[in-house]
């Protein structure tokens, strides 16, 4: 008798087809050996393996409703619907990949995601501190990792190290220019800062992102040094296992800028003043105050003149400095062995001292050109040009969420895409914050770029922005998703892209003539469809 198979036009997937035909050959076959006529197969089908849902990967999403979506779902998919669903890799990892690293106990720092702020961390500490077991997770490895579910560190630039270049392993790029692209009056410093890649063989796609290794200021580093009593030549051990001297610990791998609970519960215990020792103890237990997020280490160390401990206990209760990524602003087919970056200096006082973010001062202050930053590129899972180069585009990307689009016009003027552009750029003036304005207009009188709205929000009374440009043109909008446009947004997560996504749906809805939940299903397609993508932070 023969075994039956199914036919190729089956309503089922390739894998599933394979495993019922594999059933129905065990049904069917007759033994080797003709006990009963019924086959024991060798060995069983593979089972099919179904694509596991994630409703809470939404970054549009409040916490408190995707962590509702996530009630009752094992340990590691409650925390992931703690984090920002952003997938940036900014913590070494995706989303998913986070929280099972912690969920396993293979990490124990719960403030690495960047997006998700003080929320997230301080969900994931009521999380970890109320769970009763730990599952282990099975899987291996992730985008984004080194496969052990650790952040990677690079090597020292003292070090020479050879490809491929990766996160775990990255590339000493010579930095070739940096210059300021806002104008003499600016409230803002935005800079644009180019590395050479000559010799790295590393590749990158327009909207992947490039990872930055920064460094401390050294500034920061003597003063603390200074404060402790120590000479800065002790060894001390990196997260990483390095043996180094505390100055280049500090000054390389470790967070000094934000403290944490470990080394707040250190300098706890070793406060010889009753009352200092209390406060941080408190601190520790709960930061009512949110001294976590806007204190750093000299900061504690100067308020609490009683706490000192040795350099090296203080180093083994740092976090490790993480990269920093940051959209890419060029195209390889204009610009080969090189990438370019749109950098916000980060620069602010409090309590009479300057503090200046670390890796916007890193590259726009400390280094200087041909010296080298440690760099690899981030690959990009969600934010492509569309595959055929006829195909509209509308680009959304205030102040420096403009990056990724500069490198998306520069990509298609390369390739002589003849797919329209429309690009919606804001910042806070015209005469000081319109970044790459010669470049854009070139682009405009060279056809390339077909179509720009702008929305300089303090250049008149009422505050306008890119929303409410979208909003002015919805007809027009409408009318390029309905030819198939795709629609891109980069910039701030949790004001400027949800603006804009409401705008988005706003302009379906009244468009479209459609209902509100009609119009968010038509955004939930364009999603699906790779048509509505964001790069958000």
């Amino acid at each position: 008798m023969a075994i039956p198979v199914l036919p190729d036009s089956a309503p089922f997937s390739p894998a599933q087809r394979g495993w019922l035909n594999g059933f129905l050959a065990g049904v069917f076959g007759l033994d080797r050996n003709g006990k009963n006529g019924v086959h024991q197969p060798a060995s069983a089908p593979a089972p099919v393996q179904v694509e596991e849902a994630f409703p809470w990967h939404d970054p549009a999403l409040p916490m408190d409703d995707r962590l509702k979506l996530a009630d009752g779902k094992p340990t590691e998919r409650v925390l992931m619907a703690a984090m920002a669903q952003l997938d940036c890799g900014s913590c070494g990892y995706l989303c998913q990949t986070y929280a099972e690293a912690i969920a396993k106990g293979e990490d124990k720092d719960l403030t690495k995601c960047s997006p998700g702020g003080k929320e997230t961390a301080k969900k994931l500490k009521e999380l970890v501190a109320n769970r009763k077991a730990l599952p282990m997770v099975s899987q291996n490895g992730h985008p984004g990792s080194n496969g052990t579910g650790k952040a990677g560190h690079g090597e020292n630039l003292g070090t020479i190290s050879h490809g491929p270049y990766d996160r775990k392993n990255p590339f000493p790029a010579p930095l070739l220019k940096c210059y300021s692209l806002t104008q003499e009056g600016s409230e803002k410093d935005v800079r644009f800062v180019s590395f050479n890649l000559k010799g790295s063989g590393l590749h990158y796609e327009v909207g992947d992102a490039l990872g930055v290794y920064p460094e401390n200021h050294p500034d920061l580093v003597e003063s603390l040094l200074a404060t402790l009593g120590a000479r800065g030549d002790e060894a001390v051990s990196t997260p990483d296992g390095q043996t180094v001297f505390s100055y280049e610990a500090l000054l390389k791998n470790l967070v000094i800028t934000k403290v944490n609970e470990s080394c707040v519960t250190l300098l706890a215990s070793c406060a010889t003043d009753p009352s200092e020792a209390s406060t941080l103890k408190a601190i520790a237990d709960n930061d009512a105050a949110g001294v976590l997020d806007t204190w750093d280490l000299l900061d504690m160390l100067e308020q609490f003149p009683s706490a000192r401990p040795s350099i090296i206990d203080v180093i083994a209760t740092l976090s490790p400095l993480q990269p920093r990524l940051y959209s890419i602003s060029s195209s390889l087919k204009a610009h080969a062995e090189e990438v370019h970056l749109t950098v916000g200096v980060v620069r602010y006082s409090r309590a009479d001292r300057v503090r200046k973010g670390v890796a916007s001062t890193f590259m726009t202050e400390i280094l200087r050109p041909r010296q080298r930053a440690r760099v690899f590129v981030q690959t990009s899972h969600g934010f492509r040009l569309p595959a055929s180069g006829d195909t509209p585009i509308i680009m959304i990307g205030p102040g420096t969420g403009i990056a990724p689009f500069r490198a998306f016009l520069e990509e298609r003027a390369s390739v002589g895409a003849k797919g329209k552009n429309w690009l919606f750029f804001g910042d806070q003036r015209r005469g000081y914050d319109f970044l790459y304005e010669n470049e854009i207009e070139e682009y405009r009188q060279r056809g390339v770029l077909h179509r720009i709205d702008l929305a300089f929000s303090r250049d008149q009374v009422e505050k306008i922005y890119v929303q409410h440009r979208m909003k002015e043109q919805g007809m027009e909008v409408w009318n390029w998703l309905q030819d198939g446009a795709h629609l891109y947004v980069c910039g701030d997560a949790r004001r400027m892209a949800l603006d804009v996504d409401q705008a988005l749906h706003a302009i379906v809805a009244e468009q479209g003539k459609l209902s509100a939940e009609s119009a968010k299903e038509y955004v939930k397609e364009l999603t699906r469809g790779k048509r509505y993508q964001r790069d958000v932070y």
